[in-house]
């Protein structure tokens, strides 16, 4: 089976997926009048966390201290971590209201029938309308993750930026982070923020194919989000607790710190974190004192918020097809001829 052939197999194409896909497209339109103000702001913003990204990176590929500068910004900075508290918590709620309108609407309709008549089963529907919403949004939650990766550097940047006077300052030498380590923390920022869709949308389906009523589903939706991230995060933390128990060598201590990590991102995923505190760490400026000896100018790659990132990542694919399989037991049930 080709790679084609198998996402064909998983998300299929057919009367549901592409009714779902024109209701979502004719839903989404909005009148022009105001839409070149968003494209511009969307512009100057997108540049703005391009360039916070370039002065970290710059700086720690020549080695040059990038605080000078990004004191002058934390105002900028400052307002471009708003604008993504508040678009994060936008696209999310969005993300759960379409979904979770998908199933409920066509309950509603008495379209579930004619679904079970046509020979549609529960996980074609399912998982049909789950990948047309992840479709649809995803080039507004890549967008987000490119904001994302700017304001990493430019908290990373802003934390040494704010005691750029202290006397410490005057008195240390400044480390930066590895330009490998710019350039991963990036990169999972952005696929932590496509996971994120991947996990609301779902939630949302489970909450639609539950309810039987739209504004009950996204407020259920939204709960299902947030208890399902606090279950993982505790999950995990039970699991490093047994860890810490045996946390005899360094490399236990290790695997502690990682999987403390990703209880931590996981645990705040629905709130506003999404990873946020566990890529911008590495992405610290920091002061180190004159009297320190074996000083390093780059910070050298630490693996631990890797294998962090990567574990809440798992989880996220875990929850995902956990939420989707209820769904579909739940939908299963209330279809006309149910098949597997």
């Amino acid at each position: 089976m080709t790679s084609f052939q198998w996402l064909s197999h998983i998300f299929p194409e057919n009367a549901i997926t592409r009714a779902e896909r024109a209701y979502q497209q004719s839903a989404a339109k909005t009148l022009p009048r105001w839409r070149w103000v968003n494209r511009i702001i969307t512009v100057l913003v997108v540049a703005y966390a391009l360039i916070q990204l370039g002065i970290l990176l710059i700086a720690s590929l020549t080695q040059t201290n990038p605080v000078p500068i990004a004191s002058q910004l934390l105002l900028f900075s400052a307002l471009l971590v708003i604008i993504i508290v508040y678009y994060h918590f936008y696209l999310m709620l969005q993300t759960i209201s379409i979904s979770a309108d998908s199933i409920v609407r066509e309950k509603l309709n008495q379209a579930g029938d004619m679904a079970g008549i046509s020979g549609v089963n529960a996980r074609q529907i399912v998982w049909g309308k789950w990948w047309v919403t992840v479709q649809g949004l995803l080039p507004r939650y890549l967008l987000l993750g490119i904001l994302r990766v700017g304001a990493t550097a430019a908290v990373g940047m802003g934390v040494a930026a704010m005691s750029f006077l202290s006397p410490y300052y005057n008195n240390g030498y400044v480390q930066l982070p590895h330009p490998i380590t710019i350039m991963v923390a990036s990169v999972l920022a952005i696929v932590l923020t496509v996971a994120n869709l991947g996990f609301s949308a779902a939630c949302g389906m489970m909450s639609s194919a539950i309810s039987k009523r739209s504004a009950r589903a996204t407020v259920l939706g939204f709960a299902i989000q947030i208890i399902f991230s606090l279950v993982a995060a505790i999950i995990l933390i039970f699991v490093f607790n047994r860890l810490l128990l045996v946390a005899i060598e360094p490399a236990s201590r290790s695997i502690y710190s990682s999987i403390s990590f990703a209880a931590t991102s996981l645990a705040s995923t629905s709130v506003i974190d999404n990873g946020y505190g566990l890529l911008s760490t590495p992405l610290y400026v920091s002061f180190v004192s004159k009297n320190v000896s074996n000083y390093s100018s780059i910070v050298p790659v630490n693996f631990d918020w890797i294998i962090a990132a990567l574990l809440t990542l798992t989880f996220y694919i875990i929850l995902i097809v956990f939420a989707l399989w209820v769904a579909k037991r739940s939908l299963k049930r209330s279809l006309v001829t149910p098949s597997s």
